[in-house]
């Protein structure tokens, strides 16, 4: 499964579920996953939405993402090998799954 892919210029739009909520939502290709869930009224966790804290790193369960720049603090390439993401920085290059990470009150 890739996990990063360049589609630069693109207009399409993907699904993207955020399991924690079982809820599918739209994305567009120049969107983060992040601005999308807070666009559809879910309460991501997140803090700095710049790639800087972490605070939204989250499991890609399925699918392909491209990440904007980020900081090596937040989120290692390794981690990325690993199939983690920051959904403040990734942006769909397919239908994808995630889960976030963080521990967040109901």
């Amino acid at each position: 499964m890739r996990r990063e892919a360049d589609m630069t210029g693109t207009s399409a739009t993907f699904q993207v579920t955020i399991a924690n909520r079982g809820r599918t939502i739209a994305c567009a290709a120049d969107q983060t996953i992040l601005q999308a869930a807070i666009a559809a009224g879910i309460a991501y966790p997140f803090a700095c939405a710049t790639g800087n804290c972490a605070t939204c790193i989250s499991k890609l369960d399925d699918g392909t993402v491209s990440l904007l720049p980020r900081t090596d603090a937040a989120l290692r390439e390794a981690q990325v090998r690993a199939g983690l993401t920051l959904t403040c920085r990734a942006q769909p290059r397919s239908d994808v799954t995630v889960t976030w990470l963080a521990r967040v009150a109901d």
